[in-house]
C-alpha cells in the first residue's frame, strides 16, 4: 500500500472528516469541563482539550495532503496522530489524582513519574515521527517503537493504581465511584488502540496494514479512530456528572494530603 492519490478525496480523507466532527465537539466539551473543574493538568480535563486539538490538527493535515502532498503535511499528520496517544492515556492521570484526594494513599512522586515518562515518550514520538516523515518509506523506526512502549508502560501503571485503590472504592461519593470505572469500561477499546500501534511498529509482516498514512484505512478506522472516539466519550460523559470539588478539597487537601500519606 502507498500514499493516496493527490487531488482526490479518498476513504482516508473521509475518516479525517469523522475525526474532525467528533473532536471539535470534544474540544468544546473539554473546555466546559476545564471551566468547571480546573485547567491544570492534574485536574485532567485539559488533556481532553489537548487530545482534541491534536486530532483536529492531524485530520486537517490529512485533508491538506489532497492538494498539498508534501513532507510538511504528511509529517504533521503522522506526528499529531502519534503523540495523541499520550493525552489519551493520561486522561487517567487527573482521574487518579482526584481519587487520591479521597484515599490519600499515593505520594505525588508516583504521578510525577508517570507524567515525566509520558513527556519523554512525546518527545521521542515527535523525533521519530519527523524522521519517518522524511524517509522514503514513511515507515516506523526505533524512536517510534520506544515511544509506544513508554505509552503502554504509563497505561499499565494506571492499572496498578486501579487495583491499589479498588478495595476502598465504596468510600467514594457516588459520582466518583462511577468515574472510578472509566478505566475498566474503556479497557477493551484502549487495548485495541494500543495494539494498533504495537502491531504496526513491532510486527514487520503486518506493518503495511497498520500505518496511519499508508496502511489499510478500515483497520485504522476500526482499531484507532473509533476506539479514541469511544474512550473520550466515556470520560466526558462521566466527567459531566462530577460535582465541583469543595474549596477545601481543591486547596488545603491538595497542599497537605501528601504529607498525610507519608505520616
Amino acid at each position: 500500500m502507498g500514499l493516496d492519490q493527490p487531488g482526490v478525496f479518498t476513504y482516508r480523507d473521509g475518516v479525517a472528516v469523522i475525526q474532525l466532527f467528533f473532536f471539535i465537539i470534544y474540544l468544546v466539551l473539554g473546555i466546559v469541563l476545564c471551566w468547571r473543574h480546573g485547567f491544570r493538568r492534574s485536574d485532567g480535563w485539559i488533556l481532553v482539550v489537548t487530545l482534541s486539538l491534536l486530532r483536529i490538527l492531524a485530520a486537517s493535515f490529512q485533508l491538506a495532503t489532497i492538494n498539498t502532498p508534501n513532507t510538511t503535511t504528511y509529517g504533521g499528520a503522522l506526528i499529531c496522530q502519534g503523540i495523541g496517544l499520550a493525552p489519551l492515556i493520561l486522561l487517567n492521570l487527573g482521574l487518579f489524582i482526584r481519587l487520591n484526594m479521597y484515599f490519600k494513599k499515593v505520594h505525588r512522586l508516583v504521578f510525577t513519574a508517570i507524567s515525566v515518562v509520558s513527556i519523554v515518550a512525546i518527545a521521542i514520538a515527535v523525533y521519530g515521527g519527523t524522521e519517518s516523515a522524511e524517509s522514503a518509506s514513511l515507515g516506523t523506526n526505533v524512536m517510534l517503537k520506544v515511544s509506544v512502549i513508554l505509552f503502554t508502560a504509563c497505561y499499565v501503571a494506571f492499572w496498578g493504581l486501579f487495583f491499589y485503590f479498588i478495595g476502598d472504592r465504596k468510600a467514594l461519593p457516588e459520582a466518583e465511584q462511577k468515574m472510578f470505572l472509566c478505566l475498566p469500561v474503556c479497557a477493551p477499546f484502549m487495548i485495541v488502540r494500543l495494539l494498533y500501534s504495537i502491531l504496526g511498529d513491532y510486527v514487520p509482516s503486518l506493518r503495511a496494514n497498520f500505518s496511519v498514512l499508508t496502511g489499510d484505512v478500515t483497520t485504522f478506522l476500526c482499531m484507532d479512530v473509533l476506539e479514541e472516539i469511544i474512550v473520550v466519550a466515556v470520560y466526558v460523559l462521566f466527567g459531566m456528572g462530577l460535582k465541583q470539588l469543595s474549596p477545601e478539597m481543591k486547596g488545603t487537601k491538595r497542599r497537605n494530603y501528601y504529607e498525610d500519606t507519608m505520616a
